[in-house]
């Protein structure tokens, strides 16, 4: 599960449309989405998001009307993975980021696990050269862990590297296999495309096929159980980086 959480107008759903190619109202309005609007995303390497589009926030947000929002803001706190959505092109980005986590904090979020939080900043088709460098410099100016993706959910731009970002955290944990396929097996590579995250594949002259496969740790059993011991190792990091 992935949420969409930022300040009202920030392009939550602009990006929600971008990733799911859904057609959600997106308006420059207060409270332009209501009510949670969930779709399915498959990543390019096969695993499969619920991506969430969620309220958008104001300043001082009323704790009544934040108890109102409650169940449309469950999936924030159920999420894996929380996207906050800023944009920065608005003269005060700062002060609503401010406001988000304040209220995000409100909500039980726990801003401290950034492994959990993904900073976006949208918008970056509306800055001038020197305002897109310097907002470039500052993201590379964080650590790893904190570091913002820096995208237009309007023209697609940093789209690519989002959902890149996207799968390396989910995948956080996860180990990694060579898998070595006779040239017949093709219900062996079935099953690998639909339990697994193919990372690479390449057949040699002889018809064998290799691949680099991500697996979620509770499905590793599943994935020794279902292949023989020679035909599996654990990939190295050099082999899971090149791909």
């Amino acid at each position: 599960m992935v949420a969409l959480v930022g300040y009202t107008n920030a392009g939550k759903s602009t990006l929600f449309n971008r990733l799911t190619r859904a057609a959600v109202l997106a308006e420059d309005m207060l409270f332009a989405t209501l009510d949670p609007t969930l779709r399915s995303v498959k990543l390019p390497h096969g695993s499969t998001i619920i991506l969430s589009d969620t309220v958008g926030f104001i300043s001082d947000l009323p704790p009544m009307l934040v108890s109102a929002f409650r169940a449309t803001l469950e999936e924030v706190l159920e999420a894996d993975l929380v996207l906050h959505v800023r944009d920065i092109a608005h003269e005060d980005s700062e002060a609503q980021s401010v406001d988000v986590e304040a209220i995000l904090t409100g909500l039980g979020v726990d801003l401290a696990d950034r492994s959990r939080l993904v900073e976006v900043w949208n918008k970056i088709d509306l800055l001038d050269p020197d305002r897109a460098e310097a907002a470039a410099n500052s993201a590379a100016r964080r650590l790893g862990g904190t570091r913002p993706v820096l995208i237009s959910a309007w023209t697609g731009q940093g789209a690519d590297a989002l959902v890149g970002e996207l799968e390396s955290r989910l995948a956080e944990g996860r180990p990694s296999y060579v898998v070595t396929l006779p040239p017949a097996d093709g219900s062996g590579l079935n099953w690998l495309y639909e339990h697994a995250e193919v990372l690479h594949r390449e057949a040699d002259d002889e018809g064998r096929v290799g691949l680099v496969v991500r697996i979620a740790a509770e499905r590793a059993e599943q994935l020794r159980n279902r292949f023989a011991a020679d035909q599996l190792r654990v990939a190295a990091a050099c082999e899971t980086r090149q791909r």
